[in-house]
């Protein structure tokens, strides 16, 4: 699996990381094309296994030097989690882009995660605007996110961490479909 990383070679980059099957074969994709980055890990402190993927997340930071940034929050009674974990995790990442002088934000996104958005703003009776707003980048006021896997499934990059041997955890929250995004993913 090639991509194209010309776009981010030189530059400061911050990827926002998650221990799960698109970030992590994010983190390795830019590894082997020698992409500079950082990463942002947010731990909810929902699930048990989040404390092993935090704990993954600083064995490959150690092993590959690159600077961690970890946010622990307790997210338990709020009605809309989806949003208002999103909302910390931005945050929290704009955080470290100002502070730090990072010149990019690479989220690890894939078509799976395209075609879900599509369908959601659909049902939401979304103008075409939103239908279409989810691009490789995305200009902010101090920062760009780029999101190189927009045209790679999700499949594709479990068969890359297999055929590879690299590890990767699967979000057993992933599979509730009390929240609205894994609803569609799962009947849509």
């Amino acid at each position: 699996m090639n991509l194209d990383f010309s776009a981010i070679k030189n530059q400061k980059n911050l990827l926002a990381f998650s221990a799960g099957v698109d970030s992590t074969a994010l983190f390795f994709l830019l590894l082997k094309q020698n992409i500079p980055f950082d990463i942002a890990i947010v731990d909810y402190n929902l699930r048990v296994q989040s404390k092993d993927e935090i704990a993954y997340a600083n064995e490959l930071a150690l092993k590959y030097k690159k600077q961690i940034f970890i946010k622990n929050v307790n997210l338990e009674n709020y009605s809309n989690f989806e949003k208002t974990a999103r909302d910390i995790r931005y945050s929290f990442f704009e955080e470290i882009i100002l502070n730090e002088k990072y010149e990019n934000l690479i989220t690890a996104h894939q078509l799976n995660d395209k075609l879900e958005w599509f369908f959601m703003q659909l049902s939401k009776g979304a103008g075409l605007v939103e239908l279409i707003g989810f691009n490789e980048f995305e200009q902010k006021e101090n920062y760009k996110i780029y999101k190189p896997l927009l045209n790679i499934t999700k499949e594709q990059l479990e068969n890359y961490l297999k055929i590879n041997n690299y590890k990767y955890f699967v979000d057993e929250s992933n599979f509730d479909e009390k929240y609205k995004r894994n609803f569609f993913r799962h009947n849509f």
